[in-house]
């Protein structure tokens, strides 16, 4: 059995769309499937897998598979594009309402830009703490915005190899977050800018970006006064924008904007996944 995909990439986090309306993937394989072909060099490779089902509550559900077969909630840079991906192959329009794990969202395409809106963040309910890091006492701050995240101001550039093994740790630190977290190391640039490299759960390695992380990031720098919106964040693979209202200590009509790309479309052979 040959199943039609299509490859996408928002910020440098690569995805594998496949519109799985008609049950081309069962129930039962999915986990194993999305690990197999998420796998790089011995299959198509990829941040994720994003299928996309039919919804009664929205113009379609967008479930996302990890490279560990887990599935995940809510994935900004995978939202917006599965939502391009919608829009150009004709199933919503170009305003669309998309299901997923951790609630209905909007998305609005522009050319490749695409826009997604999340949900509004109260400051009560950013938990802050100290942790122990390379030697050294690190604050951290939690919020969940989809997906658990983990955010870190640091002043020193520490290497990739540094940064995976300090992601690891704190991701894995189940007495701070029983459900486990993505992990986000934030520098400040200026008023309005800020560069932010993630440690993503699931994916269990450094990514080139990650949507709901960057927002993340912004908010709380924004939490502290470090900058104001909108907010530029720069990750390894690109740029993204973030956009908010702050109201008090309540943070609202947040979007998350950046680029798309569609690379490739094609059929995965079963040795791609069995």
């Amino acid at each position: 059995m040959h199943i039609k995909f299509t490859k996408m990439q928002g910020c440098g986090n690569d995805f594998i769309v496949i519109d799985n309306r008609d049950s081309v993937l069962k129930e039962e394989e999915l986990s194993r499937f999305s690990a197999k072909v998420c796998t790089r060099k011995q299959s198509l490779g990829a941040d994720g897998v994003l299928l996309l089902e039919n919804s009664s509550a929205a113009d379609f559900k967008m479930r996302l598979f990890n490279p560990d077969g887990s599935e995940g909630e809510m994935c900004g840079n995978g939202a917006r594009c599965i939502a391009r991906y919608a829009y150009v192959n004709g199933i919503a329009q170009q305003n669309m309402v998309v299901e997923t794990l951790s609630g209905n969202i909007e998305a609005a395409i522009h050319g490749r830009e695409v826009g997604i809106k999340l949900p509004d963040v109260d400051a009560q309910h950013i938990r802050e703490g100290k942790l122990r890091l390379l030697d050294m006492d690190y604050r951290f701050y939690s919020l969940y915005l989809g997906v658990p995240h983990c955010v870190i101001f640091l002043e020193d550039n520490l290497t990739t190899e540094k940064l995976t093994e300090s992601g690891r740790k704190i991701r894995y630190n189940t007495q701070l977050f029983p459900e486990g977290t993505n992990v986000n190391f934030v520098k400040l640039i200026d008023n309005q800018t800020i560069s932010v490299i993630t440690y993503e759960r699931g994916v269990e390695q450094i990514t080139m970006a990650c949507g709901t992380g960057s927002t993340a990031s912004a908010v709380v720098a924004a939490l502290n006064s470090f900058v104001s919106a909108p907010v530029t964040v720069v990750t390894p693979g690109g740029r993204l924008w973030v956009t908010f209202k702050r109201s008090e200590n309540r943070f609202c009509s947040i979007e998350l904007l950046g680029k798309t790309a569609l690379i490739a479309s094609g059929f995965l052979y079963p040795e791609a996944f069995r």
